[in-house]
């Protein structure tokens, strides 16, 4: 009974806060201006990562993770000030960039983000949401491509000295190549190798066949001897001291001695010519070894230009493709981006439907609970004023 006591004496400020409070609220509600809600639809899509580096790097990072980064990180340049006061100055607007982002907000649906917009036109509405799209996109996709062009620029630089120093180095080999006559060491070795071996193949066989043509020179010869003799011992036997007893038989002999003397005269050519071919056999095998040795001893500076080709040579083409990697990632950033729109924002046809039945609620609930509150007080305050002065009196 006590409390509603309480209660009954404070009544008028409870009431009085309420009707304040309502007054309050529905003043504001009649009086304000009706507010348009325009929205546009953006996708995020799974692409390869952005950066770029100059060696390889393995970044273990999911695709959901990849899309939230993307989400944050446009979401950051859609609330930037830079980009508020860009679509300020493309609109026209007479508001300030805190304005212009107090009437913002974005939601996450998935790989969906939706951004809306808050104003009291709803063309404005529809202007504001696109165009603040737009320019962050913009802004979004540069700020990607910034490392891509960096080392873009990096590597483009780098490129142009490599690719000299790769000229340079081909043309050194080149006037190397021309001075000595030759178009790969390697090959005229293994060339000259070759010919060596088949130079002292060849004089080997013409070793065996200048002995083959001297043993058979040397039967004939032998063979010779014994017609000559067999035909002088017919010769020696004469009949009364008048004429050969086998003129016929004797005349074979020396027939055969003739063809046998011509075989071994033919063998004993063959065997001579294979003697002269030897010695040309010998000098060209060593005419050939000296043009190896003075190939050998071109080895060290032919592999050290050699060496210099290839590097620069890979040099450039690993710089080229770094380059090229970079304008194709740089290219990606910009035009694709990563962030598509899907729905772009359309004209509201109403504004966004009044909570005035609902502020009112709640604000009576709260003004009520705040009079109880402060009857409490101001009875607890009176209560402990009376005291002090009672034993003040006492």
């Amino acid at each position: 009974m006590q409390y509603v006591y309480i209660i009954w004496k404070r009544l008028w400020l409870i009431v009085l806060l309420l009707v304040v409070t309502e007054g309050v609220i529905l003043g504001l509600s009649f009086t304000a201006k009706p507010v348009y809600r325009a929205s546009v639809r953006l996708q995020v899509l799974a692409t390869d990562r952005a950066d770029v580096s100059l060696f390889t790097q393995y970044r273990s990072s999911s695709t959901v993770d990849e899309i939230q980064q993307a989400q944050s990180d446009f979401t950051r340049a859609l609330k930037s000030g830079f980009v508020a006061w860009k679509t300020i100055a493309d609109l026209n607007l007479e508001i300030g960039a805190l304005d212009l982002l107090a009437g913002l907000s974005t939601a996450a649906e998935g790989d969906f983000l939706i951004v809306t917009v808050e104003s009291d036109d709803p063309g404005r509405a529809e202007d504001i949401a696109n165009t603040q799209v737009e320019n962050a996109l913009e802004y979004y996709r540069a700020v990607r491509a910034t490392p891509s062009r960096v080392l873009r620029q990096f590597v483009s630089d780098l490129l142009a000295s490599e690719k000299q120093k790769m000229l340079d180095a081909e043309k050194a080999l080149l006037a190397f190549k021309q001075k000595h006559n030759l178009e790969s060491i390697k090959q005229e070795t293994t060339a000259l190798q070759d010919m060596i071996r088949a130079l002292k193949l060849e004089r080997e066989r013409a070793v065996i066949e200048q002995e083959r043509a001297a043993i058979f020179a040397q039967v004939y010869r032998a063979e010779q001897k014994k017609a000559e003799e067999k035909a002088a011992e017919i010769g020696a036997m004469t009949k009364d001291g008048e004429e050969t007893v086998a003129p016929y038989t004797q005349k074979f002999y020396l027939d055969l001695a003739r063809q046998h003397e011509a075989r071994a005269l033919d063998y004993e050519a063959q065997r001579d010519g294979y003697a002269r071919s030897l010695a040309i056999y010998d000098q060209a095998i060593a005419e050939r070894s000296d043009e190896l040795r003075n190939l050998l001893g071109l080895y060290t500076e032919y592999n050290a230009l050699e060496r210099e080709l290839t590097q620069a040579t890979n040099n450039y083409n690993f710089l080229w493709d770094k380059e090229n990697e970079a304008r194709l990632k740089q290219a990606q950033a910009e035009k694709l981006g990563y962030i598509q729109i899907t729905e772009p924002a359309r004209k509201p046809d109403a504004p966004v439907p009044s909570k005035t039945l609902q502020l009112a609620a709640a604000g009576g609930a709260v003004s009520v609970l705040v009079g109880l509150i402060l009857a409490f007080l101001i009875e607890f305050l009176g209560s402990l004023g009376r005291a002090m002065r009672k034993q003040r009196v006492t």
